[in-house]
């Protein structure tokens, strides 16, 4: 599903992206050049529909004039090409000509950079081979004839060096003088910078640092830190002291909101009618009432999901529930909250999922897990189906009564208690003991297809 604007916005984060603003407005003041934000968070939490949203918010502003000029990047996109700084001038011209303005001066400057490496290489190429690489390119006769008369093949490598210095500074002053007359300040948005090469991560950080420090330029980075930190010590080994590394390209770090209790409902609400049930074109299994979205929104609301994390778990339940207009809603509802829960862990604890699935988990352990995740709400609930489903290991001849006394969970006689248990099995079906490891074969069963 595509989020491009903040009405849309199920995470609740225009108050985010107002404070921004803000912040960004104080805060471009107190720095030299060029003011670099991290926007730090996991990978899939919403970064990039964040920065999707805060774009389009821009193009139709109630106040114009305090409206950035502002051009989005993606770096992965530009990853396979190898050189960040011509990815980011190209968005840069592409967004100077979508306004209807000129950018003759930002294009003349980069190719005379361009050509000028191209021109190096061609011409030392030519020396020791007679190939012209540059003339069997097909570049036209007079502008080669100009650009040649700027750089001919120095005599030694201090000219050579020169050069291509004096060249690089044409472009940055061409970078200044758009950005010190542009309106009001010029927002890079940069997202997927964590998805990129180590080596082309580190290079579009440099690139930035050294190319685009200039007063009124702002660039937003969409990263999740700790695989920027990889990337970094992937190229300068495992001894690098990233903090100090990091702080010579990032003034500040901000973190995405984590997502509410309202923003997974209302994530869990959407994705029920996204993945589970469409009108006219898929039916679910499982009943959708209020209680049923209520157990999704808690579980993986406990467990913390991404938002790219929770798309995953309702991949796997749009397998498990799909049904047709005459099975639609029949299913067993301990059956319907067991799947969901087992595709939760799937995805958030793969490690609780396996032992589930193979009766291979301590009831003490089951309940300690689910204390640390729900930090004492409903957890007798949620045990008790781990418990009736046939998720946990138990001693011979031990009882699901006998499980919960030991627990603490229930007092007196077994046989006090025994008939609290017949909605459960109920719930379950006649083979309730085995369901667990009936749900984990067939979410393993998905995983194979997906690969």
């Amino acid at each position: 599903m595509i989020v491009s604007t903040f009405e849309d916005d199920l995470l609740q984060l225009k108050d985010f992206a107002d404070r921004l603003n803000k912040f960004i407005d104080v805060e471009r003041d107190y720095v030299e050049g060029s003011l670099v934000i991290a926007l730090s968070s996991k990978y899939g939490s919403g970064k990039s529909s964040f920065l999707q949203m805060w774009k389009t918010s821009f193009e139709d502003p109630e106040d114009k004039s305090n409206t950035p000029f502002v051009i989005s990047l993606n770096a992965w996109e530009s990853d396979y090409y190898g050189d960040p700084l011509y990815a980011i001038i190209s968005e840069l011209v592409n967004a100077v000509q979508d306004k209807g303005e000129s950018a003759k001066e930002l294009i003349s400057a980069a190719k005379d950079f361009g050509w000028f490496a191209t021109a190096i290489g061609g011409q030392v190429t030519k020396k020791f081979t007679g190939v012209d690489p540059v003339a069997a390119g097909g570049l036209s006769e007079k502008k080669k004839a100009e650009r040649n008369e700027m750089v001919q093949l120095a005599p030694d490598t201090f000219s050579i060096y020169q050069d291509r210095k004096n060249a690089m500074s044409t472009l940055k002053n061409a970078i200044r003088d758009f950005v010190e007359g542009a309106e009001s300040r010029v927002l890079f948005l940069v997202d997927e910078l964590d998805r990129c090469r180590p080596d082309y991560a580190i290079s579009y950080l440099e690139t930035i640092k050294h190319i685009f420090d200039v007063k009124g330029a702002v660039f937003v980075l969409a990263a999740d830190r700790h695989h920027l930190e990889n990337s970094a010590r992937t190229a300068f080994g495992s001894k690098l002291d990233f903090e100090e590394y990091y702080r010579k390209f990032v003034h500040r770090e901000v973190t995405l909101p984590n997502i509410s209790e309202i923003g997974y409902k209302n994530l869990v609400s959407k994705y029920v009618q996204y993945y589970l049930e469409r009108e006219g074109s898929r039916n679910c299994f499982m009943k959708l009432d209020g209680y049923r979205v209520e157990d999704m929104s808690k579980f993986i609301g406990a467990l913390k999901l991404t938002p790219r994390q929770i798309q995953e778990v309702f991949r796997i339940l749009g397998h498990i529930f799909d049904a047709s207009e005459e099975e639609k809603g029949n299913l067993l509802w301990c059956l319907a909250v067991g799947s969901i829960v087992m595709a939760s862990l799937k995805v958030g604890e793969s490690r609780i999922f396996h032992l589930l699935g193979s009766q291979s988990i301590d009831p003490k352990e089951a309940y300690d897990f689910l204390e640390r995740l729900l930090g004492g709400d409903n957890i007798d609930y949620w045990f008790t189906l781990f418990l009736t489903g046939g998720g946990l290991r138990l001693e011979e001849g031990e009882s699901s009564i006998d499980v919960m006394i030991k627990l603490g969970m229930l007092e007196g006689e077994a046989s006090n208690h025994s008939g609290e248990l017949v909605q459960w099995h109920q719930g379950w079906g006649l083979s309730y003991s085995s369901r667990f490891a009936e749900i984990h074969e067939k979410i393993e069963q998905l995983s194979k297809w997906s690969k």
